[in-house]
């Protein structure tokens, strides 16, 4: 019945023309449109493609030398060579190239699922807001009919002008405080569109615990933020491994062709080629570093990389460990508030203010205690509001560091 006397209740005061969605519906919609994870996905793509790009070979050298005073010696030739890398460099190329794909893909995970918080907290908050309005709508129901009865009473001299304006003025004062969190959902309504990417208007339609925490057990590895760390921490080893490719050596493979330009003879000299094949041979060479300084020092520095990778990952898991203690703290103290108003709070709030208002019309009470009660039962329906946020913000944060 509470759900559907708010529901009703939110539909009356101010619901318009607009997109009714659940909380998984939103999450849904968030991860197909934000902008965000789009550009996560195209850097996840751009990264597989680089893979391709592991084989990578130096420009093939193309030499034409053209000597006059030379007969049909190697000095007139056409040369084609091509240094090639050490086959070992290939390998630990690609391997480096998939690490940064692996670290692009745990990025965009660890992207989706703080969209998820967010997306969830906007929601929550819009909930809350759409409760507390239908708690001022439903006052502000009460109260103009504390007011009718305040102006019959007077107009029959059952009481003085003072108890009418004091209904007045606690009717003007909950229009404000109405406006007031109609502006504050209207607030969450925009902050949700935006991280949907969508132009309508959007209505919370779960019941207000829209959350539930997750019950698996917590594992650092298995969250988006240790997963990326772990892929930063291997790609750090990779690099290291590549970097000490630079000390392998690298061959130059060449063939020469004799070539005789007969117009380019300015001494008349005998150049006939050989009557046996036009091509001189081929040439084969090795290319390894004399001076290692600069290598060395990239090395260090990449063993470094490692260690720092390394030393983040254990902070971050040590750091979510704690935090992952606070936030089941959190979630207690929120879950024992929550069910008070559930079981206590809530329901003797209602029925306060269904007696006061029996009372009241009756005449067995007076004005000033009608407004007391009135006060008091609004106040206890406020932080029944209020408990049940506070109760989906910690099963948020909860399920975030879990990594649900």
């Amino acid at each position: 019945m509470k759900r559907i006397y708010s529901t009703l209740l939110i539909l009356i005061c101010c619901l318009s023309s607009v997109d009714a969605q659940s909380l998984a519906k939103c999450i849904e919609i968030a991860r197909a449109n934000n902008m965000g994870v789009k550009v996560a996905d195209l850097q996840v793509q751009r990264a597989k493609r680089m893979e391709g790009s592991y084989f990578e070979l130096d420009r093939t050298e193309l030499l034409l030398s053209q000597d006059p005073t030379s007969g049909g010696s190697p000095d007139n030739a056409l040369t084609l060579s091509q240094m090639i890398d050490f086959p070992t460099v290939y390998g630990k190329r690609r391997k480096l190239l998939k690490a940064e794909t692996l670290v692009e893909e745990s990025r965009h995970q660890l992207t989706e699922s703080e969209l998820t918080r967010d997306v969830s907290v906007a929601y929550s908050q819009l909930l809350f807001w759409q409760h507390v309005e239908a708690l001022l709508c439903g006052n502000d129901s009460v109260l103009g009919e504390f007011v009718r009865t305040a102006d019959i009473r007077y107009k029959n001299g059952e009481t003085n002008r003072l108890e009418l304006m004091n209904a007045q003025q606690m009717k003007a004062e909950n229009g404000i405080r109405l406006r007031e969190a109609q502006d504050e959902k209207t607030a969450a309504a925009i902050q949700l569109q935006q991280l949907m990417n969508t132009s309508e208007t959007v209505v919370a339609t779960d019941g207000y615990l829209c959350v539930q925490p997750a019950d698996d057990a917590w594992s650092f590895a298995a969250t988006p933020q240790g997963q990326l760390l772990e892929s930063e921490q291997v790609r750090s080893e990779s690099e290291l491994e590549y970097i000490r490719q630079g000390m392998m050596p690298s061959f130059n493979v060449g063939i020469r062709h004799q070539l005789v330009i007969s117009g380019i003879n300015p001494y008349n000299v005998d150049r006939s080629r050989f009557d046996k094949g036009n091509w001189m041979g081929f040439e084969v060479g090795v290319a390894f570093p004399l001076f290692y300084g600069s290598q060395k020092a990239r090395k260090s520095a990449a063993k470094l990389d490692v260690d720092i990778a390394r030393t983040r990952r254990e902070q971050a898991e040590r750091k979510s460990g704690s935090e992952l203690l606070i936030a089941k703290n959190a979630l207690e103290r929120a879950r024992r508030s929550y069910d008070y108003y559930q079981s206590d709070g809530f329901p003797a709030a209602k029925e306060m203010r269904r007696l006061s208002r029996i009372e009241y019309g009756a005449g067995e009470i007076t004005y000033v205690e009608h407004v007391q009660n009135l006060s008091a039962a609004l106040a206890v329906e406020m932080d029944n509001a209020k408990a049940i946020d506070a109760l989906n913000q910690a099963i948020i944060k909860l399920n975030f560091i879990n990594g649900k």
